[in-house]
């Protein structure tokens, strides 16, 4: 018998979630507190907002997740946000005894399954955008999928179409994401992804694989999923 899913789309102000898990869960509250979590350590530490990192800061787990992200991709804890609150989220869910949940906010998902998935890819004008999707296996302990594109609201100095981490923590794939991003430039869409993929061996202990793509070619490093083909519209 087939666990029943629900499925919700969540905003909060500028917080966009997607969600499908096996408990019917109210996280909006919770997501709400984190928002009030990252705005008060704004306001009595500008320091969080620039683009470099800071001191480990372990009052709050969200806080903690995103300072010790951009301590790893020197980037400032601001580049792993999405992929925080998605972290939290499902650590959320899991204390509360979920098996399977996948948290999708802004591209970022972090997720924990008993059983395999496929995950669309948006990849912007790329030819692979919804064309593909990732095969993941069954990850019981929790796993994170973070994209930085040149489209899309979230800042990046690159050209790729995307850019997309597989780690243990969504919160540290996601300041990746970014610092690879960031490296993604060059004059032919070759150079552009092996210059992230370059970027991205010096952070390799940090995560299980790297997908880079930009116009009709990828590349990667690492171990990332098994892609198939989808024909997803969304």
């Amino acid at each position: 018998m087939k666990t029943k899913l629900y499925s919700k789309d969540i905003n909060v102000d500028s917080t966009h979630i997607s969600l499908k898990s096996d408990l019917d869960y109210n996280i909006i509250p919770f997501i709400e507190k984190q928002r009030q979590i990252i705005t008060d350590e704004i306001r009595i530490n500008p320091d969080f907002i620039k683009y470099k990192p800071i001191p480990l800061i372990h009052k709050e787990k969200i806080l903690e997740h995103m300072t010790y992200a951009g301590k790893i991709s020197d980037t400032g804890p601001m580049s792993s946000v999405a992929g925080s609150v998605s972290e939290v989220c499902l650590e959320e869910f899991i204390k509360r005894g979920s098996k399977f949940s996948i948290i999708e906010n802004g591209g970022d998902i972090a997720l924990k399954t008993e059983r395999k998935v496929i995950l669309g890819i948006y990849a912007g004008e790329s030819v692979f955008s919804y064309e593909i999707g990732l095969k993941i296996k069954p990850k019981p302990k929790g796993y994170g999928i973070c994209t930085s594109s040149c489209a899309g609201p979230s800042k990046s100095f690159g050209l790729t179409d995307a850019t997309i981490v597989f780690s243990n923590q969504s919160s540290v794939a996601d300041s990746l994401a970014t610092c690879i991003g960031n490296y993604g430039n060059g004059d032919s869409d070759e150079e552009i992804i092996n210059n992230s993929l370059e970027k991205a061996e010096e952070y390799s202990e940090y995560f299980e694989g790297v997908l880079v793509i930009k116009g009709d070619t990828l590349g990667k490093t690492g171990h990332i999923p098994k892609l198939v083909k989808t024909r997803n519209k969304h």
